[in-house]
């Protein structure tokens, strides 16, 4: 990966691209806390989404054009599972590695950051906010 690029879970600029005029025209700019969040679990989230698709985004997105809000889950695709589907991999901000921070990994997103909460609990037994601090 490139220096210039951010890993999923550090915060970025959204990249969400922009258009005048039909033209390109930059991209969105505001902060974003990782990658556009899969179309499954935003349905899953906010029910809008069952009907509008939000703007693609390849890589961080804000959470206007549907990226996590700060303190939220991060979602990303990693790697694939048996059958072929994307993988997807749930982390909390402040993320470090897997052998030091919690994970959750599914082929369902939803279940991947249900996965991902039962981490954080083994990992902060004993009153552990829900984002793990």
């Amino acid at each position: 990966m490139s220096k210039l690029e951010a890993l999923p879970w550090e915060p970025a600029k959204c990249r969400v691209p922009m258009w005048m005029g039909g033209c390109p025209s930059g991209h969105c700019g505001e902060e974003a806390f990782g990658h556009q969040l899969p179309r499954k679990f935003l349905a899953h989230k906010d029910g809008r989404y069952l009907f509008e698709r939000p703007a693609y985004c390849f890589g961080h997105c804000c959470p206007a054009h549907g990226g996590p809000k700060k303190g939220d889950p991060i979602i990303f695709q990693d790697g694939t599972t048996p059958q072929g589907r994307p993988m997807y991999c749930a982390v909390m901000p402040g993320f470090i590695n897997l052998q030091e921070s919690p994970a959750g990994f599914s082929g369902d997103p939803i279940e991947a950051v249900a996965l991902l909460a039962k981490a954080v609990a083994a990992t902060h037994p004993s009153g552990g906010d829900r984002h793990g601090e």
